[in-house]
């Protein structure tokens, strides 16, 4: 027969679905629950249920594209789970999948099936047709197109019914790496890493732009002993990703001991919770760099006083930034394009003595509820170009001089109109 992949539309009243197994149904949802990548087959292999974190992990919601209904034998052959398996993967499935499978079919359900079986997987001779134990694993590369290689370890069970009959089967899907690697995972944000996840496909998204810089920091560096200064470095990063992850944000790129964060419209509801939790976010970030001063000897013998941890912030608005992942073998960050993101980068650099610098862009897309929650009344604003500033360097002049912006309310003294206490 020649091999056909399902596709929408063809699934007959004869394809099976979770709701035909109630035992099977309280599986799903037990595993929904639990936020793991499955799958869960019928007494026959076929497909009937597939979590939605393995939904994403495929890459395809698609239930018909998944294959929902059809045998795991028409599964593992059609276009998406064929493209998502390397060849050595495919071949260590049947290894440790296809004589349960041959066994458990019934013969008249292997002769219907929409497949060619000489392309279907193919059992090692060493293997023989046989019930499946209670549990087995097995590890395969999966692969999408555009992204790294990745290893993971697939846990299998046989689900009995009450009377120790065979009902179906369930797959977990888990990474291969080892705990101590997972264990960094662990460390990071949940919240940041799932806002991180709806970026692995690029492209336009508005958000708010926010840039942070250590004033001095070369000056402190080498004031400091370097593990102090490391120590001071690493707590100020981490308290600065802890108020933007707080805040809904995403962290983009560490730069020394500077660094870049979005907040996307689609993640906060509107540009209006975003531009306000970039500018909650500058104020929590401003509040935790002065929490790192010591005002005397610290707990390793060295002050650090208020003066040392001054945090200079731009704030900028992206209507239009083209943004999405770079994931390399070492690292996976996000990162954004767009003049905006260069022109927040200058307003930043303009920035002076622990001063938060927002512009008109981003300030103008608050509404009033937004606007009073943050302390500031866009209709009484007073501004100034980057070009006006007097700090304003020639790159800045040049990249953003006629960027409008203000300061924000309690971020250190500046020649600016506060943000809300403009003319009436």
């Amino acid at each position: 027969m020649e091999e056909t992949s399902p596709e929408p539309g063809d699934h007959a009243a004869r394809r099976p679905r979770i709701a035909d197994e109630p035992r099977l149904a309280g599986i799903a949802e037990v595993l929904a629950g639990a936020r793991v990548a499955a799958e869960l087959y019928d007494d026959a292999w076929n497909l009937v249920w597939v979590s939605e974190e393995l939904k994403t992990l495929l890459g395809e919601q698609d239930e018909a594209r998944i294959g929902y209904g059809f045998h795991v034998l028409e599964v593992r052959t059609n276009e998406l789970w064929a493209s998502s398996a390397t060849e050595e993967s495919q071949a260590e499935w049947s290894r440790a999948n296809l004589g349960y499978v041959l066994h458990e079919t019934p013969d008249e359900i292997l002769a219907g099936l929409s497949v060619d079986m000489e392309g279907a997987p193919r059992m090692p001779e060493e293997l023989k047709p046989e019930p499946a134990p209670p549990i087995w694993s097995y590890e395969i590369v999966y692969h999408r197109p555009g992204f790294q290689p990745l290893r993971i370890t697939c846990i299998a069970a046989r689900i009995n019914d009450d009377d120790g009959s065979r009902i179906g089967a369930a797959n977990l899907y888990t990474s291969a790496l080892p705990a101590a690697m997972l264990d960094l995972l662990a460390r990071g944000d949940e919240r940041m890493f799932e806002r991180m996840s709806r970026l692995i496909e690029p492209g336009r998204r508005q958000a708010a732009i926010l840039f942070a810089d250590l004033q001095a920091s070369g000056t402190l560096s080498r004031r400091l002993p370097s593990a102090a200064y490391f120590r001071l470095i690493r707590s100020l990063t981490t308290a600065i990703d802890q108020v933007v992850g707080d805040f809904g944000g995403i962290v983009g790129k560490h730069a020394g001991d500077g660094v870049t964060a979005f907040f996307l419209a689609d993640d906060l509801g509107s540009s209006s919770k975003a531009a306000r939790a970039a500018l909650e976010a500058a104020a929590g970030i401003a509040v935790a760099a002065a929490e790192l001063s010591t005002g005397g000897p610290g707990d390793d013998g060295v002050p650090i006083d208020a003066a040392d941890v001054l945090m200079n912030i731009g704030l900028h608005w992206g209507g239009a930034l083209f943004m999405g992942q770079i994931v390399t073998g070492g690292r996976l960050e996000v990162t954004a394009l767009g003049d905006e993101v260069n022109e927040g980068a200058r307003i930043q650099q303009s920035a002076r003595e622990g001063t938060a610098l927002a512009s008109k862009a981003l300030i103008e897309r608050l509404d009033p509820d937004d606007a009073d929650a943050v302390g500031v009344d866009p209709e009484r604003v007073v501004y100034r170009t980057v070009a006006e500033l007097p700090d304003a360097a020639q790159k800045a002049i040049r990249d953003a001089g006629g960027i409008a912006v203000a300061q924000l309310s309690g971020f250190g003294d500046s020649p600016l109109p506060e943000a809300g206490n403009g003319p009436g």
